[in-house]
């Protein structure tokens, strides 16, 4: 599994961004087509699906 970049050496707008493809601090972007921001604040992000009708009865 790959190790993720030190968020030092990781550009801003790719620390705010779900996916893995992290460009290095000294790269500037100004848009990225890629992004996906992340949808609120969370230590890792799980790709879980919420179940709606989980026995309920």
């Amino acid at each position: 599994m790959k190790s993720s970049p030190d968020v030092k050496t990781v550009n801003s707008l790719c620390l705010k961004c779900l996916r893995e493809c992290k460009q290095p601090a000294a790269n500037l972007l100004l848009e990225c087509p890629r992004y996906f921001p992340l949808p609120f604040k969370v230590d890792k992000h799980r790709f879980d699906q919420m179940g709606l009708f989980d026995g309920d009865e």
